[in-house]
């Protein structure tokens, strides 16, 4: 009677098969990871810059006693744009093709003699690559920035 000894290697290569899905699974793993941490890097960026530009839109405005020094020099708009390197753009910029990754909607209330009041939201704007179809979605906001300022009487 012949009797055949099993061979060894079929075990070894189902461990071999494992032990490749179970890298294959690790490298799935960090692979998400990274992704996720540089989508985390873009957004800290992103709401970082939009901090420094809501900021620097109120000093102006907080400094700016007269209506004619807006942020482009030609009174306070409703609404402000940048491009994707956060570069001021006016209005014939933006009548020119320049696309607005970033807005800021300025809401104000001002008054002489009163306490004036300016609400700024960066948002992302309509050409931004990662905006969400709904404007007001919370996605999309960056950085809400309430100031106020004493409005002299004339």
């Amino acid at each position: 009677m012949n009797s055949r000894k099993g061979s060894s290697s079929g075990i070894f290569l189902m461990e071999m098969i494992m032990v490749c899905g179970f890298f294959l699974l690790c490298a799935a793993v960090c692979i998400r990871v990274f992704i996720q941490a540089d989508s985390m890097s873009r957004l800290a960026r992103e709401m970082n810059q939009a901090v420094l530009a809501a900021e620097s839109v109120a000093d102006r405005w907080k400094v700016g006693a007269s209506e004619s020094e807006g942020p482009s020099g030609g009174g306070w708009p409703d609404q402000i744009s940048w491009d994707q390197d956060w570069e001021l753009l006016d209005v014939t910029d933006l009548d020119g093709g320049a696309k607005a990754w970033y807005t800021a909607d300025l809401a104000r209330q001002e008054a002489p003699g009163m306490v004036c009041h300016m609400t700024i939201q960066v948002r992302r704007g309509e050409d931004h690559p990662r905006r969400r179809q709904d404007a007001e979605d919370p996605e999309n906001i960056l950085y809400t920035l309430e100031v106020e300022r004493y409005s002299p009487a004339p």
